[in-house]
């Protein structure tokens, strides 16, 4: 039988809550302006890309994944400059990303 364990290798217990992760923190400039700019509203890749001041959001995103935040991603139909339907991805934060991240966008 596998038992269920937390990201800290910690079995968690049936019935139990998880503990709530702490305030999330970090010195990239990169990462708080897209934290920032997430804490305002679901934001598309290319608009991500423009307020971070780079072309790869998805690895930053990726990046603060790996660091504990959530960052759920929907992906939409758009019509590109050839009049095809491509999918463009749109990044939100959740309620406990929103509140993790409160020391770092409300200033």
């Amino acid at each position: 039988m596998n038992a269920a364990t937390d990201e800290g290798g910690q079995m968690l217990l049936p019935g139990l809550p998880v503990p709530a992760a702490g305030p999330f923190h970090t010195d990239n400039p990169r990462e708080r302006r897209i934290i920032c700019a997430l804490a305002i509203g679901p934001r598309t890749r290319e608009q991500l890309d423009n307020i971070a001041g780079a072309s790869n959001v998805p690895d930053a995103i990726a990046a603060l994944r790996r660091k504990g935040l959530d960052i759920p991603a929907c992906r939409e139909p758009v019509v590109d400059r050839d009049r095809e339907v491509v999918y463009r991805g749109r990044y939100r934060f959740t309620d406990a990303d929103l509140q993790r991240t409160r020391a770092i966008w409300e200033v």
